[in-house]
């Protein structure tokens, strides 16, 4: 999660609504408080591969006011507030039932999943070596994992010797933002050399609730040996 506590200072000294984004932070905590119950808004992803993972695209939006949340319920129905009546253009944005039931399921198993992606990731924190930037653990911050990504300068070499050994990763993500065809003209090409680095040099390891610590204590012994 981020640093909320200044986040939240900045939004009482000017009035400012906050959109948290926790597409990958179901059940994240941050001083004891979940993703999603700090701004006025929470964005959630059910994508299959986030943690808390539909059968196929879905989503949830948090929300603290009523005012707002009726105006969030209406534009993902058309801008329809009652049957046959359009208050304004909105969208077709409603939770497929079947979406629905499957996640009421599987949120049950939530904390279950998160807990075993945590040890998981402790493995990772405490057997790899130096070479290779590993996420910071922050003591007021509880992460998820939806991800374990590091960082390493060979960083296609690395994959390519993972890949040699039967060790699947994933590039989260290639291309930086101000590098996108989208984003031609809004942001100029060139400029962000942090964002650039972190693009050039990390890797998503393997971490699943299908994952064992067997299966994570070999790809550490695995890069491990890389030179």
């Amino acid at each position: 999660m981020s640093d909320m506590d200044p986040i939240l200072q900045l939004s009482a000294q000017y009035d400012l609504k906050i959109i948290e984004d926790c597409a990958q932070a179901h059940g994240a905590k941050y001083n004891g408080q979940k993703a999603g119950a700090f701004g006025d808004f929470g964005a959630f992803s059910f994508y299959p591969t986030k943690n808390l993972g539909a059968l196929g695209d879905a989503g949830a939006i948090t929300c603290k006011a009523d005012i707002l949340n009726n105006s969030i319920r209406t534009l993902r129905n058309y801008g329809s507030s009652a049957k046959y009546v359009f208050d304004e253009v909105g969208y077709n944005s409603r939770l497929d039932e079947l979406q629905a039931a499957f996640l009421s399921v599987k949120l049950k198993y939530l904390d279950k999943i998160t807990a075993h992606k945590q040890r998981l990731a402790t493995v990772y924190l405490r057997e790899l070596k130096s070479d290779f930037i590993l996420p910071v653990v922050q003591p007021r911050q509880e992460d998820v994992y939806h991800i374990f990504a590091i960082r390493h300068p060979e960083r296609d070499r690395l994959r390519a010797h993972l890949l040699a050994n039967e060790i699947g990763t994933e590039i989260h993500y290639p291309i930086p933002p101000h590098q996108q065809k989208a984003m031609k003209g809004i942001l100029s090409d060139g400029g962000y050399p942090i964002s650039e680095e972190i693009h050039r040099t990390i890797i998503s390891l393997p971490i699943s609730y299908g994952h064992t610590e067997e299966d994570i204590n070999r790809v550490v012994e695995v890069m491990n040996k890389f030179l």
